[in-house]
């Protein structure tokens, strides 16, 4: 199986679970589903709460919050995720990593600890300098996914992920996390948005970085 064709499956598969398991953990905690969303941009599919849309690059679970929508008298906030108990919305964000750490752990056994550990680093070490680190940590997957089955590869690629997802910054669980933790359980604080803001920036640029790093790296392969 080319490279190119197993980390767009790995990534598939990768999304599938992450958005799966944190609905069903929403729903086991009772806490009300608004909409889950399988991947970005246009919406191929709508079946009642769940939309499939064209790229599979990310998705979201968009839960009942009353810092997200205006809630009436007869629309009671005992099922909203900002009024749950503090244990509540903190293992929420993290259900889906952990559940794809697990099982990429399991299927690479001793070394996939290692890895996991080490992906932090490299995940800062590679967006800063993409032309050269970046490049060469690609280079180092490549040869991986040539050597190994997919089942590996899958473990791998799925630990890489994991670490990304725990980064402290807004838009990634551990950011969800972390602002969770600060906030203190509380529904509401007033400078959340504003540090929201602030610990985008951060996520937003690594991410940057390692789509540019890609883009190169398959701008060399294809000899252009």
């Amino acid at each position: 199986m080319p490279p190119a064709f197993q980390l767009l499956l790995c990534l598939l598969i990768f999304m599938l679970i992450h958005i799966s398991v944190m609905a069903a953990c929403a729903m086991l905690l009772g806490i009300t589903v608004r909409s889950i969303s399988y991947g970005v941009g246009p919406t191929l599919l709508t079946l009642g709460k769940m939309k499939v849309k064209l790229l599979p690059l990310a998705g979201n679970v968009v839960l009942k919050d009353t810092r997200e929508e205006t809630l009436y008298d007869d629309d009671p906030c005992l099922d909203a995720y900002n009024f749950q108990p503090l244990w509540k919305q903190f293992v929420l964000p993290l259900s889906g990593v952990v559940v794809l750490l697990a099982l990429s752990l399991g299927i690479m056994g001793a070394s996939g600890w290692e890895r996991f550990v080490a992906a932090f680093g490299q995940i800062f070490h590679g967006a800063l300098a993409p032309l050269s680190t970046a490049q060469e940590l690609l280079g180092e997957g490549e040869t991986f996914a040539r050597t190994h089955g997919f089942a590996l590869v899958f473990a791998l690629f799925s630990l890489k992920l994991c670490a990304f997802n725990l980064l402290p910054f807004a838009g990634l669980n551990g950011g969800q996390a972390l602002l969770t933790l600060a906030r203190g359980g509380k529904p509401y604080v007033e400078w959340e948005e504003t540090a929201a803001k602030w610990l985008l920036l951060p996520g937003l640029a690594i991410l940057l970085a390692w789509a540019a790093a890609l883009a190169v790296y398959c701008w060399r392969a294809l000899g252009l």
